[in-house]
């Protein structure tokens, strides 16, 4: 089950979330170390064991035990992030802990079920959903899939592509693919692709055990789509975009434990490992106390450089062992998460203005007109946005006339006034008789107006109605879609 911590400033700061896997038979018989507890928001307790000498306690932003589905983890820690990034801010989610913890299972996994797709699988899946139904915007997704091996960036989609240079300043990788995307289909393709060539090996602790970081990140751009020919040739229109970064970190681990010193390759493997998570630890610890952030000591903390501490919304997912036998490592785990929480990010709107030419905007004519000619969901939801925002300006229209009327009225009824003073007492009835009539004519207009009023919201809500009920069949209809692709993929 999901428990939440209380409400934050984790919007300013890394939001941290734990998550427990179940344990296997055996280590139910040897014991439980770990539990979540929800009495006081989201923590997560530790019980003595040979390698922690006293009970131990932490608090999260929130807390999966071992019962929470794939639909909670995405729920809690995933749909917040795309939020953001199809908003325009960069958003990175991290998955953290030992060997076999259950990080990839939790981001990356597309075997199985429906019900037991990752993070990843289910936010493409979204994304996709959401652009689809949004007509009025134009939107473009580029993606890359790199991994750190061996402190070496590696090109993931293009294999010999390897060892690539981190531009100064990190964040970005010189010579790395971008693939632009366009549906769900194509961007699982780009996943299934880098994930046959990320490096992955059996140890005692694990029998998949990921040797690289795998960093997958998508550009997500959006502009408001051109709906008329009104100034063609060329014009300004702002942009707003956000990288979205999902990282899967090798597991830390313990060489005896692993096997790992039994093979000079996974030895070597498994102290890049220990030593780039090391470097990730000592960037989060200087981060914290403000002291010199040593984001060059690792490639994995130049690549990540903007995600933790800089213009980013992070959320990291600290992924542990309940079971005795890896109490030592679980605390360990969960102090790194703890001390993630202290880091402050600063995330912005990332928004630029670029100028659309005649193809670009001939392009947005085109699609338009084909969405409209085709008559289908996409073009009924144009269709809608168009008769909304000509009801919105006419309701305009109507209450700019409404307001000029009155004050027409007001200033007859102050000049009929001040030449009624002028004139005889006599005068003073008539003057009564025609601040009546046109006190009653106000009245009629005002009744009418909103009458007028009422009638347009009406029509305005129906129509309203009619759209949501569209954007949740094209929502059906893609969720089908996905699971008709998952379900092809796994027969």
């Amino acid at each position: 089950a999901l428990h939440q911590g209380p409400k934050s400033d984790h919007m300013q700061r890394v939001r941290v979330a734990c998550r427990l896997r179940p344990l296997s038979p055996k280590e139910a018989r040897d014991g439980v170390s770990c539990e979540v507890s929800g009495d006081d928001g989201a923590k997560v307790v530790l019980a003595p064991s040979d390698r922690v000498n006293q009970p131990r306690t932490w608090t999260f932003d929130a807390a999966h035990g071992p019962s929470s589905s794939q639909q909670a983890v995405y729920d809690d820690v995933g749909a917040p992030i795309l939020d953001a990034v199809m908003s325009g801010i960069n958003g990175t989610v991290m998955a953290y802990g030992q060997t076999g913890a259950g990080k990839t299972h939790t981001l990356l996994n597309n075997a199985g079920s429906p019900d037991e797709a990752g993070l990843v699988p289910r936010l493409i899946a979204e994304l996709f959903v959401r652009i689809n139904i949004n007509v009025k915007h134009v939107y473009r997704v580029r993606a890359s899939f790199a991994q750190i091996y061996n402190e070496q960036v590696d090109d993931l989609l293009k294999p010999r592509n390897t060892n690539l240079k981190v531009k100064a300043g990190g964040q970005e990788v010189e010579g790395l693919t971008q693939v632009q995307c366009r549906s769900v289909e194509e961007m699982m393709q780009l996943l299934a692709q880098g994930r046959r060539n990320l490096i992955y090996a059996e140890t005692k602790m694990n029998k998949s055990s990921s040797r690289s970081h795998a960093v997958l990140q998508l550009h997500v751009s959006r502009r408001a789509r051109v709906l008329d020919a009104s100034g063609m040739g060329s014009m300004h229109a702002t942009i707003v975009s956000g990288k979205l970064s999902l990282v899967d970190l090798a597991g830390s681990e313990r060489v005896k434990r692993s096997g790992s010193d039994e093979s000079d390759r996974r030895m070597r493997e498994a102290i890049n490992i220990n030593g780039s998570l090391l470097g990730l630890s000592n960037v989060m610890k200087a981060l914290s106390s403000g002291a010199y952030v040593p984001y060059r000591d690792s490639k994995l903390t130049m690549m990540l450089a903007d995600a933790i501490g800089g213009n980013c919304r992070t959320t990291l997912v600290v992924c542990a062992s309940p079971a005795a036998l890896d109490s030592g490592e679980t605390a360990g785990t969960l102090d790194f998460g703890a001390r993630a929480m202290k880091v402050k990010v600063n995330a912005n709107v990332n928004e630029s203005t670029i100028v659309l030419d005649a193809a670009a905007l001939a392009a947005d004519l085109s699609d338009a007109l084909r969405l409209r000619a085709e008559g289908g969901m996409g073009g009924q939801l144009l269709q809608l946005e168009a008769e909304l925002e000509e009801r919105g300006g006419a309701l305009e229209a109507l209450q700019r006339q409404a307001v000029e009327a009155a004050k027409a009225r007001e200033s007859e009824a102050v000049a009929a006034r001040a030449a009624a003073e002028e004139e005889e007492v006599a005068h003073a009835a008539v003057v009564g008789a025609l601040e009546e009539k046109l006190a009653a004519e106000v009245s009629a207009r005002v009744v009418a107006e909103e009458r007028l009023h009422t009638e347009v919201e009406e029509r305005l809500h129906a129509e309203r109605r009619a759209r949501a009920e569209l954007e949740e069949a094209v929502a059906a209809q893609s969720l089908e879609l996905s699971q008709r692709i998952e379900v092809e993929r796994a027969t």
